[in-house]
């Protein structure tokens, strides 16, 4: 029912800024939900467009049933059930996606794998879709109050679309670079259900101001005799053009979020993957609407033709959005190498540089966006009563369009054109859209819109392929040896011919190098698949998690006792890449005990009800988007899918890590693995868990490593290997007692200082580990040198020093310090190699 507010009262002054707060607190709970779910559902593209897909739809499903109350129920008494709803779901969800949820994967595992890897995520997508349900009404039921104040249509709308997109983006950069990784995710949802309670309590409790007749709306008819004139404020559209502005908020949907998505893709391969980036580009997204919907609103008139108008602003996104796809193609050339000359300047590399790339290539879209959607809204409605029923319909419109959208471009899209050539197969539908809007009237537009819109399409359908490749490519010229993009990410492998006939390869998948090229990033990732076999592991299954390019799955295949390799990697097609690195890797992927699932490790941990004798892992870096692998759940999970006496061998990075953050995720392998052993591999580590109490036997150590077939890149000298031992379960208990646990629901790594990101930190953290090295002679009994063993253990420990000097641009004391090594322990032929490596 209508309801008429006075202007001037406290009820309608808090409309706007109620809408401020519901955003915000909105976007709080999608961003710390889709981190959730990631547990739940796996951290692949394809699974989180499904559950962007159930919230939008959600969303706009709300919004079309909640205003149709108001031909029944006042709206003001409406909101405060949906903000109760709200904030009641939202509590429900923290036991449901933390606790709930995941305990469902064993039982119903059980039963039949297949049926829990539908079962459980179908339950996670319709919570999200219910909340989202109550959330989609509270726009549109506001919008219905604002409009009984007799403020022009248009101003009311736009205002309010604003000032709802301005609290989304300010939820998503508080959430995004403080709540997550200071409070965690449970209390950021707390908190932002707080605010919906309390929202929901003001409309309470608030009292409506009923106007004075001299406040009253003028009458509908006196509003459309002004727009005769001109200076329409409202609108009488015709049936046709209401179900066009239905269309068109459908296909300003559908191809918005499809170009978010797309961007996404490519800006992950330029970009530097922080939580911090991405979330400042997704902030920029929806700024790009509150300033479009703002400057909506400072319209005084409406178009005499619509039509037109709606149509130039669908031919103005196809223009920006061609636009941007040069810009995109060319942004290191145009934004980031620009700034090379400021130095190794974080915030420039992880905040100015993605928040210009986000102004230059998505803003601009989103304002023509932001300025479209409170048009069609005023367009659909034609009169203030009608303006919260046109908001909701237009909504739904508009939100199935934006689940369609993600889906076509990740599942359809990207497979057929890639990333690049799909950002201008969205730019045809916005051209094809702007030549039907305009009507038979302007029958030159309709011709133009249809003719670009063919025109672009043949265009990415005959074009060859167009590349994104990492930065480096564009500083060091590579030739382009295999590239492949698919559903959760692209790779690329490239040569580059150094002095002689040395040629490197390097290989990315996104932003993110598989492997390194060099010989301590080598050695150390064969540790991974080595050292529990000469630790004595009886093995026979095994799992791992991030297939790369196979050098820790061969390491592992030389074992003759293994039966079966089970590799778990995100990108698909990778082990076709596998191939070029046969020196490395003894091609592996020919290997018939080797399987290659496609998708999430962690997800497959979660589903499987396999055990396995060992797991190894090899993720990326824990602050760039992989802490859920370091984190305590996470290590529980892989030491439940272990058989009795079996092991977790896991790489450790050592740089981009303060050394807090990394004494804690030592801490939180020591609590889930009581009987842990930190190895150094020069610049790396290995995390090696016992799930039963551990004693090497040196004698079966050595025979294991005399078995090795020779191998230039993995120094089989028993003493050497094992003089690597930093850390056993008493040095870390000394070095990290009491460090903060690393979680999923406070995954810190993510969120740390940009002080993360200095050189510092990795010779710091050498020296953290090079401090106490006594555990050899704890794990190993049975050494029939002890003597010579302190030889080596000095050694290496003298080499770790010089790496620490070699790191702070010391070459002098780096030679020193390796010469002192090599008077201590001749006979370890690794130290005259590293020195000689070094020059």
């Amino acid at each position: 029912m209508a309801l008429k507010i006075d202007p001037s009262s406290f009820y309608y002054r808090l409309l706007p800024f109620a809408v401020f707060l519901a955003g915000f607190s909105f976007l709080q709970l999608e961003v710390s939900w889709f981190r959730m779910l990631t547990h739940i559902t796996g951290a692949t593209e394809s699974a989180s467009t499904l559950v962007l897909a159930a919230f939008l739809g959600g969303f706009g499903t709300g919004a079309w049933y909640w205003v149709r109350w108001s031909k029944t129920t006042r709206l003001e008494n409406v909101l405060p059930g949906l903000f109760a709803a709200i904030a009641l779901l939202a509590l429900v969800t923290i036991p449901l996606f933390r606790y709930w949820l995941p305990a469902l994967y064993n039982p119903l595992s059980a039963i039949n794998q297949t049926i829990s890897t539908i079962a459980v995520p179908a339950v996670a997508w319709f919570a999200l879709f219910a909340t989202a349900f109550f959330m989609g009404g509270v726009f549109p039921s506001i919008v219905g109050l604002a409009m009984g104040s007799g403020r022009p249509l248009q101003q009311g709308l736009g205002s309010l679309y604003g000032w709802e997109t301005a609290g989304s983006a300010l939820g998503g950069l508080v959430t995004g670079f403080w709540t997550i990784g200071w409070l965690g995710q449970s209390i950021t949802v707390v908190l932002a259900a707080t605010l919906a309670f309390a929202l929901g309590l003001l409309f309470q409790t608030a009292r409506v101001p009923q106007p004075t007749d001299d406040i009253l709306p003028v009458s509908s008819e006196k509003q459309k005799q002004k727009g005769r004139k001109g200076a329409a404020v409202e609108s009488d559209q015709t049936p046709v053009f209401k179900n066009l502005a239905v269309w068109v908020a459908a296909v300003a949907g559908f191809g918005v979020i499809a170009l978010q998505v797309l961007w996404f893709r490519i800006f992950k391969t330029y970009m530097t993957n922080s939580a911090y980036t991405f979330s400042l580009i997704a902030s920029m997204v929806i700024v790009g609407l509150a300033a479009g919907s703002g400057w909506f609103a400072t319209r005084k008139a409406l178009p005499e033709k619509p039509e037109k108008m709606v149509g130039s602003l669908l031919g103005v996104m196809t223009l920006l959005v061609l636009g941007g796809f040069v810009l995109l193609i060319n942004l290191p050339q145009v934004v980031m190498f620009p700034f090379e000359s400021l130095g190794d300047n974080h915030a420039v590399r992880l905040l100015l540089i993605p928040f210009l790339s986000a102004m230059v290539v998505a803003f601009p879209v989103t304002f023509v966006s932001g300025y479209l959607f409170p048009l069609l809204c005023t367009l659909h409605a034609g009169e203030r009563d009608k303006a919260a029923r046109s908001t909701g319909v237009l909504m739904l419109a508009n939100a199935a369009g934006s689940v369609l959208g993600p889906v076509v471009a990740t599942f359809l899209l990207v497979n057929a054109l890639g990333a690049a050539k799909s950002v201008v197969a969205v730019a045809a539908l916005f051209a094809m859209a702007a030549g039907v809007v305009v009507g038979s009237g302007h029958r030159w537009m309709r011709l133009a819109g249809l003719g670009t819109g063919s025109f672009l399409l043949l265009a990415v359908m005959v074009a060859p392929p167009v590349k994104i490749l990492p930065p480096s490519f564009g500083r060091f010229p590579k030739e382009i040896l295999d590239y492949n993009e698919s559903v959760d990410g692209s790779y690329v492998v490239g040569a580059e011919n150094k002095s002689g006939n040395n040629r490197v390869l390097s290989t990315y998948v996104n932003n993110s190098a598989v492997i390194g090229s060099t010989y301590d990033a080598i050695k150390v990732v064969k540790m991974v698949g080595h050292l529990p076999f000469f630790a004595g592991l009886p093995c026979k299954d095994v799992l791992v998690v991030g297939f790369g390019i196979g050098v820790t799955s061969s390491a592992i295949a030389s074992h003759p006792e293994v039966r079966t390799i089970e590799c778990v990697e995100l990108v698909s097609g990778l082990k076709n890449a596998a191939h070029f690195y046969s020196h490395l890797n003894h091609g592996i992927e020919r290997d018939p005990r080797l399987t290659v699932h496609q998708g999430d490790g962690r997800h497959f941990l979660l589903t499987t009800n396999r055990k396995f004798d060992l797991v190894t892992t090899d993720p990326t870096h824990p602050i760039l988007g992989s802490a859920s692998l370091y984190t305590r759940e996470y290590f529980e999970l892989c030491k439940s899918r272990l058989n009795s006496g079996g092991m977790l061998s896991q790489y450790m990075p050592l740089h981009k890590l303060l050394p807090s953050d990394f004494a804690g995720i030592l801490a939180t392998f020591k609590e889930v693995f009581p009987n842990s052993t930190v190895w150094l591999g020069h610049y790396h580590a290995v995390l090696l868990g016992f799930t039963s109490d551990v004693k090497i036997d040196f004698r079966h150590w050595s025979r294991r490593m005399a078995d090795m077939q020779p191998d230039p890149w993995f120094y089989n000298d028993p003493y050497a290997l094992a003089s690597c031992l930093a850390m056993d379960g008493s040095s870390i208990n000394e070095f990290a007692s009491g460090k903060k646990i690393l979680t999923d629901n406070n995954p810190y790594t993510e969120y740390c200082s940009l002080k993360a990101f200095d050189s510092e930190n990795l010779p710091a953290n050498l020296r953290f580990m090079n401090t106490k090295r006594d555990a050899v002679n704890r794990l190993f009994f049975n050494i029939p040198d002890p003597a010579l063993m302190q030889h080596y253990i000095e050694g290496n420990r003298l080499m770790t020093e010089a790496l620490g000097h070699m790191l702070q641009g010391d070459q002098k004391n780096f030679t020193r310090v390796m010469q002192e090594a090599m008077v201590m322990n001749p006979d370890n032929q690794e130290l005259p190699f590293m020195l000689q490596l070094s020059r």
